[in-house]
């Protein structure tokens, strides 16, 4: 890499912005927390694997990530006043708690702001009403409170409304049975399409942070198509293993195998 991403953000006239899995602080932290081993051993339980959503629901209710608050806030600073728009494959919007303009963003694979029931006819439930969910919610987070022990006499009730089940409204495996509620983020993904039409002749910078492959078709391939078509764009990819990139855009990608949010600590630093 021949410039600095603060150089290429410098030089560039408008960036797509693209966050995944590495940013998932969630994931990562209920992991490394002792006091969530029962719970995460009950969810790897066909009966139990529907409450894993929800235990992670809890967990970002009542925790934080400083490491990915400060990112987030060196990113949008570094973005400045250019031209952007944020696309992510996380339901994690915490970019929108950091600077990051919620007109300029979406999220395609869910969100925590809403429940959904398998009928598409109906609308969303905003999470913090639904009484019987958040109850749950209480459940899990009074045996977190107690050190994560669950009483062998424990049952936890899956919420309901008018007879429907009640679903977090997320593209995830444990939903597999039930058909994804779209209704949220389409209005921002067709916002996302027309921003990246006004591209096509400007110098524009795509980066891409720690984007997996549990859903390469909203961010990796269609960033790889958008570095191919567009002549003057440049793909800067960071992960701390799928950093490789197809031999077609060799010369306008650059694939940096690091952890992506260590990437934007370090080429912030000093912002």
């Amino acid at each position: 890499m021949s410039k600095s991403l603060v150089e290429m953000v410098e030089s560039s006239d408008q960036i797509v912005i693209g966050i995944g899995d590495e940013w998932n602080w969630v994931r990562r932290g209920i992991r490394n927390d002792p006091r969530y081993e029962q719970l995460l051993n009950l969810c790897s339980d066909e009966e139990h694997k529907w409450l894993l959503p929800v235990v992670e629901y809890e967990y970002a209710y009542y925790n934080s990530d400083s490491r990915i608050e400060e990112a987030y806030r060196l990113l949008r600073k570094l973005v400045g006043d250019k031209k952007y728009f944020l696309v992510c494959d996380t339901v994690f919007q915490d970019a929108l708690l950091y600077g990051f303009d919620p007109a300029k963003s979406v999220y395609p694979c869910g969100n925590l702001m809403y429940l959904q029931t398998p009928d598409l006819d109906d609308p969303l439930i905003f999470s913090e009403k639904s009484i019987e969910f958040m109850q749950l919610v209480a459940d899990i987070h009074d045996i977190i409170s107690i050190g994560g022990t669950i009483d062998d006499t424990k049952t936890f009730v899956k919420p309901f409304q008018d007879g429907k089940e009640l679903y977090l409204n997320q593209k995830r495996k444990e939903y597999s049975n039930i058909a994804y509620n779209e209704t949220a983020y389409m209005e921002n993904w067709d916002v996302y399409k027309k921003f990246l039409t006004h591209t096509l002749n400007s110098k524009l910078l795509i980066l891409e942070l720690g984007v997996g492959l549990d859903y390469p078709t909203v961010v990796r391939w269609p960033f790889e198509k958008i570095a191919f078509v567009n002549k003057k764009a440049h793909l800067v990819r960071v992960h701390e293993k799928l950093y490789h990139h197809t031999p077609e855009i060799e010369e306008k990608t650059d694939s940096i195998p690091m952890n992506s949010v260590d990437y934007i600590l370090q080429e912030c630093k000093g912002l």
